[in-house]
């Protein structure tokens, strides 16, 4: 293998070489999918997550890679060697959860039933195995692949020895490993010699970090050569922390250090990849409940075809059977042919997918670069921005109309909101989607960092699409769209609506039927009345927004001068390290936390620090101006389309897992009304001529649905008297009758009963609040004297989430924790908190949600001119004429208080103005 090229990356070598072996670290896979997988069990109740996702990255190594030679390494199932070495190793880390060991024992069946060989021997950890295994492979002039994602097999690495991490899809070279970790492959014991490792207690070298210990190594070459020449290290401080543990960085060597030497039985021969056992592995999956993986079995027939599993190339979800022409309608004739084709799959109830390419976030006017269409397992290419499109957007949208404005012609989209907003903003009314594949993958796993179909694809296979699939996207590194040819991006196009095919027909038939519900009854309607708001837009006055910029300005520099005088000499005031110097050391303030290189000066710092001296307190007034100012007041006017004088801000659906909608391009969402310029910010805002705007906002909606879900009777009685609840809780917590609350009082009760819905402790209370600690504490436990049944509810919750791995709101919307069984206390104490406010939180969304359903429908049946045109957390924002005042009121605010039956009354709070900041 010629030496690596540095500008390159690292490839894996050629898939079947039978001169490459493979050897699978499958202990760190289980580990792996058991914390990063949501809780699944089997028709008999047995754990199987980890199973599962051990299993689909097998399949997906078998599938794509095709190991000539393959085995397994797994940990000892006793104490390895090195804990009679050093009494510490690895001893921060609690015992194996019970459904974990279950899980590792089926794991070996699963290897077992593929007829993987396993090197396990007691004693002996699983880097050790891989290491002596690439050492008679390389003896037996073998080229080595280590599936893992273990740095410390990365000492093994070399031009002949690869190591690849299917979950990240990354393979490490020595380029590769020099990149992650700064060190050479031979260096990396001795890089972990001297910073240790806190997943196995190796204690390193104190205070020498990663930048440390590399220019360490680059300077000296190994640890032994460091200690012989230790007088040549120039900082006193590290030579002597060097020479104080000198026995520890050589014990943590040791360590470190991979055992080569294990007496195994190495036969290439052996390892020769061989056929599965299809009984043993039909049995498995049908005991483990693995439908999927069972049906892909018995599909395939061989057990060759059952080991592509998760990214079969040759049955009909696989990778060969996206590929496929595509015909490009460039002319009349094509365009006839398409609209013929469109008669026949109407006439014989098929599915219509759609797809518009964009060059934009959005396919807005001219941003739409072409039309992808699927009918009857055909794909058609509609240029509609190339160099020669050869037909003009008018005819095309007039020929497609009848088509797409039919209901009862299904179809099927990636993004049901791309497509509405496509073809409205021709004045096509898009009706009959029935399926969308970023919204069904959402519901099914709301916690997922994107739901594009790259990523929906990679979760079911386990494999990447195609890179020209991707050319439909932005923001990928390929060119933007318009400037392929048209033919070029149609067979893109054709690879996309395939693969979107395969996957929608895999979420039907995992999507529960409670989570269909969710997305034929809300999330696919409100898609069109979202894209509806989209093309509506909002209107600013962009000459009010640029004269709040000139007074933010000002008042910046205000600022500015005030903060210098607080710190008593010039400073610049935006640099985070000059002020922690003044912070720190001029002033002395306590460090309340520290990064890896600095004592931190963020927001959570300067709002404790606020009530101990008035330059923190400054500073955060000058970071939140300066931020509204660039993020609304210079940033919004550049929003403005040219050709509808209006923002048409993107409101997404499958961001926030709590089923909360959130905005950009420009983000609506984050204007802080409490402070003034926030509020004039919305004073920008402004209606239609001649129009008004309204705002209609429900009052303490998640308190009501607190009320709800946990029963208090307090809380309960509360609401349906119309008390003020911050005032109950205000007599609460301070002890005294309703007539002496004060404002303050009240203010602090607020806090105090939000704190608990979002499961805040009482330290975060005690900043937010600017008290201490302890009268935080007393505060919160005064809440849950006045509402027990909040607190038996909150330890309820918690209890049936632990039990069943989800939480769900009102509307059956569920979210997975698996960190509620975490044997980590942080992480399960992270969860603990979501699965306290998630149902609360995701329940107030679906009502807001349902709640601009049925304003939509409401106002389209009474046909009504009146406009929705924001929604904002809990708060939903209309521009009408005026003689619609009356009825736009009555009509948002009965739809509204009634979008969801609860055991308290909704309330909704309106007003009307010239300007959102006026209306709210």
């Amino acid at each position: 293998m010629a030496a690596p090229d540095q500008d390159k990356p690292t490839e894996l070598f050629p898939p079947a070489d039978p001169e490459v072996l493979y050897i699978i670290d499958i202990s760190g896979y289980v580990f792996r999918a058991y914390h990063a997988l949501p809780p699944l069990s089997s028709p008999a109740g047995e754990p199987t997550h980890a199973v599962l996702g051990v299993t689909t990255m097998l399949l997906k190594l078998l599938g794509q890679q095709s190991p000539a030679r393959l085995a397994v390494a797994m940990d000892s199932r006793t104490k390895s060697f090195r804990h009679g070495i050093y009494d510490g190793y690895k001893a921060n880390r609690p015992p194996a959860p019970e459904d974990l060991k279950q899980q590792m024992t089926r794991v070996r069946e699963v290897v077992d039933a593929y007829g993987i060989p396993v090197f396990q021997q007691d004693g002996v950890e699983a880097d050790d195995m891989i290491a002596t295994v690439v050492r008679h492979a390389l003896q037996a002039q073998q080229r080595v692949v280590i599936v893992s994602a273990d740095k410390d097999l990365l000492q093994l690495v070399s031009d002949r020895v690869l190591m690849y991490d299917t979950g990240r899809n990354k393979v490490f070279g020595v380029p590769e490993t020099k990149q992650k970790l700064g060190v050479e492959p031979g260096q990396v014991r001795d890089y972990l010699a001297l910073v240790g490792d806190t997943s196995d207690n190796v204690p390193g070298v104190p205070s020498v970090g990663p930048k440390t210990a590399v220019k360490l190594l680059s300077t000296f070459g190994e640890l032994d050569a460091l200690y012989a020449r230790l007088d040549e290290v120039d900082k006193p401080q590290l030579r002597k922390k060097l020479e104080t543990h000198r026995e520890q960085a050589l014990l943590s060597q040791e360590l470190v250090t991979l055992k080569d030497d294990v007496e195994v039985e190495f036969s290439l021969d052996a390892l020769q990849n061989r056929q599965a056992n299809q009984g043993a592995l039909r049995q498995l999956f049908t005991d483990l409940g693995f439908s999927r993986l069972l049906a892909q079995l018995d599909a395939a027939g061989t057990a060759e075809a059952a080991s592509e599993g998760a990214a079969p190339a040759t049955n009909s979800e696989g990778l060969q059977e996206i590929q496929g022409p595509v015909t490009l309608v460039d002319s009349q004739e094509q365009l006839q042919v398409l609209v013929k084709a469109l008669q026949q799959a109407q006439a014989a109830g098929s599915e219509l997918g759609l797809y518009c390419v964009s060059d934009g976030v959005r396919p807005l006017g001219e941003d739409q670069v072409g039309l992808g269409l699927w009918s009857n397992s055909e794909v058609f290419y509609v240029p509609l921005r190339h160099p020669e499109p050869g037909l003009e957007r008018a005819e095309v949208f007039e020929a497609l109309a009848p088509f797409l404005n039919v209901a009862g012609f299904a179809k099927w989209t990636l993004e049901a909101k791309r497509e509405y907003l496509a073809y409205g903003g021709h004045g096509v009314t898009l009706q009959g989607v029935g399926f969308d594949v970023g919204l069904a993958s959402y519901l099914l796993d709301p916690d997922r960092s994107g739901h594009s179909l790259a990523e929906v694809w990679q979760g079911y296979f386990g494999s990447t699409l195609p890179a020209q699939a991707q050319w439909t996207k932005r923001g990928a590194k390929d060119a933007a769209p318009s400037a392929r040819s048209a033919s070029e991006l149609a067979a893109g196009v054709g690879l996309l609506l395939r693969a979107a095919s395969v996957c929608l027909q895999r979420q039907r038939a995992d999507l529960p039927a409670e989570r269909a519900a969710l997305l034929q009854d809300m999330e696919l309607p409100l898609s069109r009345v979202l894209a509806t708001m989209e093309l509506v837009g909002v209107r600013v006055d962009v000459e009010r927004l640029q004269q709040l910029s000139e007074e933010a300005s000002g008042a910046l520099t205000e600022l500015e001068q005030r903060c210098i005088a607080l710190a008593g000499h010039e400073f610049n005031v935006a640099a985070p390290r000059q002020l922690e110097t003044i912070l720190f050391d001029e002033l002395q303030l306590p460090v309340i936390k520290r990064t890896k290189t600095a004592r931190s000066t963020d927001q959570s710092v300067l709002e404790e620090l606020a009530v101990m001296h008035e330059l923190p307190a400054a500073i955060l007034e000058h970071r939140m101006l300066a931020k509204l100012k660039s993020t609304y007041l210079d940033a919004l006017p550049k929003e403005v389309r040219e050709t509808t004088g209006r923002i048409h801000s993107d409101f997404r659906q499958t961001v926030a897992a709590t089923g909360r909608l959130s905005s950009s391009d420009p983000n609506l969402q984050n204007i802080p009304i409490r402070r003034d310029f926030g509020r004039r910010i919305r004073s920008a805002f402004v209606p239609a001529d001649g129009w008004q705007m309204m705002s209609a906002d429900y009052s303490q909606i998640e308190l009501r649905v607190l009320a709800h879900m946990s029963a208090d009777e307090a809380l309960l009685s509360a609401f349906r008297s119309g008390e003020d609840v911050h005032v109950r809780t205000a007599q609460a917590i301070f002890g005294v009758p309703a007539d002496e609350v004060t404002p303050e009082m009240r203010g602090q009760a607020k806090t105090v009963n939000f704190a608990v819905i979002y499961g805040q402790t009482q330290f975060a209370l005690a900043r937010n609040l600017r008290i201490e600690r302890p009268q935080a504490a007393r505060y919160i436990k005064a809440f849950f004297a006045q509402y027990s049944g909040v607190q038996q509810y909150m330890t309820q919750v918690v209890e049936e989430g632990r039990e069943t791995g989800y939480v769900a709101t009102l509307c059956g919307r569920l979210r997975f924790l698996p960190d509620l069984r975490s044997k980590n206390h942080v992480k399960r104490q992270a969860a603990e908190r979501i699965a306290r406010n998630a149902p609360i939180q995701g329940t107030a969304a679906d009502i807001i949600k349902r709640a601009m359903l049925a304003v939509a429908e409401q106002m389209a049946e009474q046909q009504l001119q009146s406009r929705m045109l924001l929604t904002v957390h809990d708060e939903l924002v209309f521009e009408a004429p005026t003689q619609e005042r009356e009825a736009l009121t009555t009509l948002v605010r009965s739809c509204m208080e009634n979008a969801l039956p609860l055991d308290v009354p909704l309330l909704v709070e309106s007003g009307w103005g010239a300007s959102w900041d006026e209306a709210h």
